[in-house]
């Protein structure tokens, strides 16, 4: 899947859990808008047969990064998909269910810790107790891994809704600051260029 020229390769994002329904898709929207935004080309790959994503699978030949969506399931492909990514995000929800998918995940990583950053991203984050005892829970078992958060907001199942951005959506919402944080470790981690005033 990742492609290479004789001028550059195409750095790979993947976006994994092997637990669905944790908010893959709407991460791997949000960064094809955001790259779209800045005029990055790029490829995206859903591997995901549910069909749920805004973006279409494309394939840009000017593309510098690639977006991959993956099913919510133990995948025999996916350390395959790990070998290949350069920044891995690993998206979870915030509740008892989900821990052992999310530290099966980690276990999984782990070889590849020194070697591939990754973001961890609590999803539907809320002010409520369960959200900041998952994450109480989390720092504390896994102090350093780096962590991102996205609020539990119906702005994004409205964007969704409408096939466009959070950010086209509502502007003002705390999701949009949320999803640039995570867009920009992207950037950083990548070394990606805005091509807006190129």
């Amino acid at each position: 899947m990742k492609t290479e020229t004789k001028e550059k390769s195409v750095k790979s994002v993947l976006i994994v859990n092997q637990k669905g329904g944790v908010g893959k898709t709407l991460i791997a929207d949000e960064l094809c808008f955001s790259l779209e935004r800045d005029k990055i080309p790029y490829n995206f790959y859903d591997l995901d047969n549910q069909g749920s994503a805004i973006h279409e699978t494309k394939e840009d030949p000017d593309a510098v990064i690639q977006i991959v969506d993956t099913p919510g399931a133990l995948q025999p492909e996916m350390l395959k998909w790990i070998d290949e990514a350069d920044f891995i995000i690993v998206p979870t929800m915030l509740s008892f269910s989900d821990k052992k998918p999310l530290e099966r995940m980690i276990k999984i990583l782990e070889p590849y810790k020194a070697k591939k950053p990754t973001l961890f991203v609590f999803n539907a984050w809320t002010r409520f107790i369960i959200s900041k005892d998952f994450i109480n829970w989390f720092n504390n078992v896994y102090p350093d891994l780096k962590t991102a958060i996205v609020a539990e907001t119906t702005a994004f199942k409205q964007a969704g809704a409408c096939g466009v951005s959070i950010n086209e959506f509502q502007a003002s919402n705390i999701g949009c600051k949320q999803i640039e944080y995570i867009y920009s470790s992207v950037k950083y981690e990548l070394n990606l260029k805005d091509e807006r005033t190129a």
